[in-house]
């Protein structure tokens, strides 16, 4: 039995590639991720309940990271990484995996890392156009490194890196939802919007929504408010009573394609899963970078889909329900040129890179 160990901070390539290796005789899949959304959140990650729920092993990793601001959880956050590292090295001596892979994100450091020491391959994917401080640390250690965008290409050494496009679940293409509630709602007339600021989810975004309900009282609004509930932001919208509003703190998978299918227009940070599932879905959408995004990563993913006609950027300074609401109506008067653009940009798009990411590792595998 060979045993694979797959981490890192984004989950959507993850799933994806997990997918690829459902039916495979032989591969026993590993998860090292977070179980709690944040430090100091008793939420638990969208990591963690998805792997569970699939009956993978899942192994919670404690270890600390550079944050961005200063917080009251900076020092102990910093004070964790020996630790950190400690933990995952003990944890790969007693599995010993065959390969570890990597999807980005402060988590995966020690684990590239103290596989090096201990002789175990890693592969990695990079899914943004501008890469991750983690991919940059991790590529050092890596046998191979796959990537999204060929603007990333110029990063790394060439003779390791390989551009492959970025990975996609199968169920994104799925367009009858699993849940009750999500089919009933999307059996609406009223044209829909979905709202997504990732797996944990957007404190301003949620805002912005909840303060924008009687301007949108025309669309049908779906609202993925996040796992991380914070500032009590996913129980404040289950009790907003409007009829054309659901909020769900996070949308599996088997439904998520049925969302999609279903909307108009997504109103969403742009992170870079979500603006490659945007692209290949073909779906216009109102971007909403963050600002605190390291090397501006997300607005330079944001940019690539205004590029491309598809995309409107709308800085969160600036942002407020009348200026969203100005933007969807100008988004819908001339809504056949944006589908028109996301639908060429999405032809121009790689579709299998699950494939190619998982049939090397098959042959990496196999050459032991």
């Amino acid at each position: 039995m060979k045993k694979i160990v797959v981490c890192g901070g984004h989950l959507t390539p993850a799933l994806a590639l997990i997918e690829e290796f459902n039916q495979s005789k032989g591969i026993k899949i590993l998860f090292f991720g977070r179980k709690y959304a944040t430090e100091g959140s008793k939420s638990l990650s969208a990591e963690y309940r998805v792997i569970t729920e699939k009956k993978i092993k899942f192994y919670s990793i404690s270890t600390g990271r550079l944050q961005r601001k200063f917080t009251k959880y900076t020092l102990p956050s910093l004070l964790k990484i020996p630790s950190g590292f400690l933990q995952v090295f003990v944890l790969l001596i007693v599995e010993r995996p065959s390969l570890i892979v990597s999807f980005g994100g402060y988590l995966s450091l020690p684990i590239v890392f103290c596989g090096w020491l201990l002789g175990i391959d890693s592969v990695s994917h990079e899914q943004s156009s501008v890469p991750g401080l983690a991919t940059k640390i991790n590529s050092v250690f890596v046998k191979r490194l796959f990537l999204s965008w060929p603007a990333t290409y110029d990063f790394f050494q060439k003779d390791k890196s390989e551009v492959i496009g970025n990975l996609i679940r199968q169920s994104i293409f799925k367009t009858t939802p699993r849940c009750l509630a999500i089919r009933n709602f999307l059996s609406g007339n009223k044209k829909l919007i979905f709202v997504t600021g990732g797996n944990q989810g957007s404190h301003f975004l949620n805002g912005l929504i909840f303060n924008s309900l009687d301007l949108l009282k025309n669309f049908s609004i779906l609202h993925q408010v996040g796992t991380l509930n914070f500032k009590g932001d996913l129980d404040f919208a289950k009790k907003i009573s409007k009829n054309n509003y659901l909020a769900v703190g996070y949308i599996q998978s088997v439904d998520l394609g049925a969302v999609f299918n279903k909307a108009s227009v997504v109103i969403c940070r742009s992170g870079a899963n979500t603006c490659w599932e945007l692209a290949t879905l073909a779906k216009p959408a109102i971007l909403i970078p963050l600002p605190i995004a390291a090397s501006r990563e997300q607005e330079q993913n944001a940019r690539i889909l205004e590029k491309a006609g598809s995309g409107v950027i709308l800085k969160q300074k600036s942002l407020n329900p009348k200026i969203l609401k100005t933007t969807l109506g100008n988004i819908n008067k001339d809504y056949s040129e944006y589908q028109n653009a996301a639908r060429r940009f999405g032809k121009t798009l790689p579709k299998d890179a699950s494939k190619k990411m998982a049939n090397y590792i098959r042959r990496l595998l196999a050459a032991r």
